[in-house]
C-alpha cells in the first residue's frame, strides 16, 4: 500500500517516514525517519515530535519551523509509511496476526485473513482495541450499499472478532440478488428481507410470496403472503426460512387473439364490454371470401382444463349494427377463429338433445367423437342417465337409398374412453341422453311454529303430514291447531294462474263496456262511475299475492294418521301451525276496522257493534266470515249449516248469521255495496255487468287467500 495517497488526517508514528524537500540558497530532500520515541532530526533545526501529530499538523510545523533558514522554500511529503500488526479472529477463514499498512481499514484486515467463513456474521464484526469493543460493524452498509463510513482505520493492536452468524434467511426466484442473508432487527420482516435482496425484478408475481419454514424443529411448513394478508411489511421472517418469489405466469391476460380470414390477424387489448363485431373492427375487417354463417370462439375453462368452442353466426354479428344473439361478448383470452369459403364451404354438423348443460347443434370436427360432443355441449347434468344413449343417423347406400341407424351407446364407457363405445361421429348424427327414471332433487318441507323442532325437512315421496309432524317433535302445548295454514306450491301457482285469468277476462269487458255507444238520454259511458269501480278493483287485484292454502283440520298427534287431513306431502309445501290467537279482527266497510279481543259469548253483531258497525257504504247483506282454518261462512252457507253437520260447532238456535258465535283468530269481512242511481236501461245492463265482474274479482282475491 505504498502507493496510496495520505491525506492530512494521517496520523504519524514511530517508522513512518518524511520527505523535507528544501530549495533557494540550500538544495536538497531529506528522509526523515520518525523515531521510537516519536521525533524527527531535522538537519540545521534539530529534533522535533511529530508522533501523534495529523500529516497536515506535521506538515505545517516543518514547513514554519525551515522557514526560519533564510532563503529556503521547503515542501513536505510522506516517504515510506510503517506497518501495523492487527489481530483477526473468530470464524474467518485464517485467524491470526497479521501485519499490515498503517492505512488499512477493518475490511483490509478481514481480506488478509482470508474473509469471512460461511458461519461468520456479516452484520456484528467487532473491532476491539485497548480490551474494549471501539465499534460493532455491519459490513453490509459496505457490501450492498457501497457505505464506507463504519470501515474504520486500523491501529497497532486492534482486534478484529467475527462472532458466529445470527439469523439468517435465504431468498430466490425472480428477485435481483437471490441469496442466503443474514437478518437483524431491521430486517426481521418480509419487506426488509425483499429490500435486502435488491427487490423483486420486472417479472415478479408479488400477489404471492412462498416462505418455506421449519416449524418447532419437528415439520416444513408454508406461509403464503399476498396483498389480502398484512403484507410483507408485517410478515416476520423467521431463522432458516426460505422466501421464493415466483414469476408472472408467460401467458398473457388483457387480451383476445384473431385468427383466420381477417385483414389484420393478432393480439389485441382485450376491454370491458368488447364483441366479436369490435374485434373484427380492429383486425380492420373481413378478408375476401369470408365464410359468414359460421366462425368460432375458442374459450378456455381453466376450472375443467378444456377448450369450449362457441359458434358464432358472423353475418349477423357484423350485419344489425346493435349487439344482438350472436354478436357474443368476447372474455379475456378469447380467440375468435373466421374461415373462408374454402375452407368451410358446406360446415358439416353434428346435435346433441336432452340431459347436458347446452343441448343444440355443434360443427363436426376432424376426429371428433361421441365424448367430444359432451364436452362441447358443456358436459351431462346432473339428472343424465348414462347407461344407454341413442346415437342417430342417417346414411345414404350407394347414392340410391337412405338408411336410418339407431345405436345405443353407454355413456359411462365413453367418457371413460373407450373406444367401442366412444364411437366417431359424422355428419348429421345426432345424440340423445336422457333423464334417468324418477330423478328429482330432495323435497323439502318446512314446519313452522309451534312444535318441538321447526326447521326443514327432507321428505320421501308418499310421505304424508303425520309423519314429518313425528319427526318435528309434534305439537307443543300452547300450539293453536284449528289456525294452522298449510300451504303448497303448485296451489299458489294455480292460484296466481285463476287470478290472472280473471282479471285479464274482466279487463276485456271493461274495455268493451268503455268502447260501446251511448245511447240518446243515457250518460257517457266512459266516465260512468260503475266502470271506475271496476277499474279500481282490478287495480287491487293486481296486489293480491295468493298464498297457495290447503284447507287443513288438523287434529292432536294421535288422531291425524288415516284421517283425511293427513294429506300427502309435496315438495315445498309448509306447515305454520301458530299460538292460539286472542282476538277477532274486523275489516272492511266498518267505521272503525280492527281487532277486538276474542270473548266466547260474543256474536258476530257484537263484533260489529263493537267496531262502529257497518258504514253507509257496506253491503250488509254480503257480509263473510273467514274462519281461522280458512274456511269461509256467509249468510246462505250459515243457513245451510243448520240443516247439515257442516259447521256443527254454530248454535242452531239463532237468527242468522249476525247471531253467530265465532272462535279466535276470525275475521269478519265487510264488503263494498255497489250503489247504482241510473234508471236508464241501457246503463242497467253495464251495472249488472261491472257488478258482477267486481263480485267476481273480489271472490277470487279473496279465495286465493282463504282457501
Amino acid at each position: 500500500m505504498d502507493n496510496v495517497p495520505v491525506g492530512d488526517d494521517y496520523t504519524i508514528g514511530p517508522g513512518d517516514e518524511l520527505n523535507l524537500l528544501m530549495w533557494g540558497r540550500v538544495n536538497q530532500t531529506v528522509r526523515l525517519k520518525v523515531q521510537r520515541d516519536g521525533s524527527i532530526l531535522v538537519p540545521e533545526l534539530g529534533p522535533m515530535q511529530v508522533a501523534g501529530l495529523k500529516f497536515g499538523q506535521a506538515r505545517d510545523l516543518l514547513a514554519s519551523r525551515a522557514g526560519q533558514i533564510t532563503g529556503v522554500q521547503v515542501d513536505v511529503t510522506m516517504g515510506r509509511l510503517r506497518t501495523i500488526q492487527i489481530f483477526v479472529i473468530g470464524e474467518v477463514s485464517q485467524p491470526g496476526a497479521y501485519t499490515v499498512s498503517s492505512l488499512a481499514r477493518v475490511s483490509n484486515g478481514l481480506i488478509a485473513a482470508g474473509g469471512v467463513s460461511k458461519v461468520g456474521s456479516l452484520r456484528r464484526v467487532e473491532l476491539r482495541r485497548g480490551n474494549s469493543v471501539a465499534r460493532v460493524i455491519d459490513l453490509y452498509d459496505l457490501l450492498l450499499y457501497g457505505d464506507t463510513a463504519n470501515d474504520l482505520a486500523l491501529q497497532a493492536q486492534d482486534a478484529i472478532f467475527v462472532p458466529v452468524i445470527g439469523t439468517v434467511a435465504g431468498v430466490v426466484g425472480d428477485v435481483k440478488r437471490p441469496a442466503i442473508y443474514e437478518l437483524t432487527g431491521r430486517g426481521a420482516t418480509l419487506d426488509g428481507l425483499l429490500k435486502l435482496a435488491g427487490g423483486t425484478t420486472a417479472f415478479a408475481y408479488t400477489h404471492r410470496i412462498q416462505v418455506e419454514r421449519i416449524e418447532n424443529h419437528q415439520q416444513m411448513i408454508a406461509r403464503d403472503v399476498g396483498p389480502g394478508e398484512s403484507g410483507a411489511n408485517g410478515f416476520a421472517v423467521h431463522d432458516g426460512d426460505l422466501v421464493r418469489v415466483y414469476a408472472v405466469l408467460p401467458q398473457q391476460n388483457d387480451v383476445v387473439y384473431l385468427k383466420g380470414n381477417v385483414r389484420r390477424p393478432g393480439t389485441f387489448q382485450w376491454r370491458q364490454g368488447m364483441r366479436v363485431s369490435d374485434l373484427v373492427r380492429m383486425g380492420e375487417g373481413l378478408a375476401p371470401n369470408t365464410f359468414l354463417k359460421y366462425a368460432v370462439v375458442r374459450r378456455n375453462d381453466d376450472v375443467k382444463n378444456r377448450a369450449e368452442m362457441v359458434p358464432v353466426d358472423l353475418e349477423s354479428a357484423l350485419g344489425a349494427g346493435v349487439a344482438g344473439a350472436s354478436d357474443i361478448k368476447m372474455r379475456p383470452r378469447d380467440e375468435l377463429i373466421v374461415y373462408s369459403e374454402s375452407e368451410l364451404a358446406e360446415f358439416p354438423t353434428v346435435r346433441v338433445v336432452g340431459q347436458v348443460r347446452k343441448p343444440g347443434i355443434y360443427p363436426l370436427t376432424g376426429g371428433m367423437r361421441v365424448s367430444d360432443l359432451i364436452y362441447r355441449a358443456g358436459g351431462l347434468e346432473s339428472s343424465a342417465y348414462q347407461e344407454r344413449a341413442e346415437l342417430a343417423a342417417t346414411r345414404v347406400i350407394d347414392g340410391a337409398r337412405t338408411a336410418r341407424v339407431n345405436s345405443q351407446i353407454d355413456l359411462r364407457s365413453a367418457l371413460s374412453g373407450s373406444l367401442n363405445a366412444n364411437r366417431a361421429l359424422e355428419r348429421d348424427d345426432v345424440l340423445f341422453i336422457r333423464r334417468v327414471p324418477d330423478f328429482h332433487l330432495p323435497w323439502i318441507v318446512t314446519v313452522r311454529g309451534e312444535v318441538t323442532y321447526p326447521g326443514p325437512y327432507s321428505i320421501a315421496q308418499g310421505e304424508r303430514l303425520s309423519s314429518v309432524l313425528r319427526r318435528s317433535g309434534g305439537f307443543l302445548a300452547q300450539a293453536y291447531l284449528p289456525a294452522a295454514v298449510f300451504t303448497r306450491a303448485s296451489v299458489r301457482e294455480s292460484q296466481a294462474q285463476r287470478l290472472k285469468e280473471a282479471r285479464a277476462r274482466i279487463q276485456q269487458e271493461l274495455a268493451r263496456l268503455q268502447l260501446m255507444p251511448t245511447p240518446v238520454g243515457a250518460k257517457d259511458t266512459a266516465n260512468a262511475p260503475e266502470l271506475a269501480m271496476l277499474q279500481k278493483a282490478i287495480a287491487t287485484s293486481e296486489e293480491v299475492q295468493p298464498l297457495g292454502r290447503i284447507v287443513l283440520r288438523l287434529k292432536p298427534l294421535d288422531q291425524l294418521p288415516n284421517s283425511p287431513d293427513d294429506v300427502e306431502l309435496a315438495d315445498r309445501d309448509e306447515l305454520v301451525v301458530p299460538k292460539r290467537p286472542a282476538s277477532v279482527s274486523v275489516l272492511g266497510q266498518v267505521y272503525n276496522p280492527t281487532a277486538l279481543v276474542y270473548e266466547t259469548h260474543l256474536t258476530l253483531r257484537d263484533y260489529l257493534s263493537r267496531a262502529g258497525g257497518p258504514t253507509k257504504l257496506a253491503d250488509d247483506a254480503s257480509i263473510m266470515v273467514i274462519r281461522v282454518d280458512g274456511s269461509v261462512l256467509t249468510e246462505s252457507g250459515f243457513a245451510d249449516s243448520r240443516k247439515s253437520t257442516i259447521f256443527p260447532l254454530l248454535p242452531l238456535v239463532s237468527a242468522g248469521l249476525m247471531d253467530a258465535r265465532l272462535g279466535p283468530g276470525d275475521t269478519i269481512y265487510v264488503p263494498e255495496k255497489l250503489v247504482f242511481v241510473d234508471n236508464v236501461e241501457f246503463m242497467k245492463d253495464i251495472t249488472q255487468i261491472a257488478a258482477n265482474a267486481a263480485a267476481a274479482l273480489a271472490t277470487v282475491g279473496l279465495l286465493a287467500f282463504a282457501s
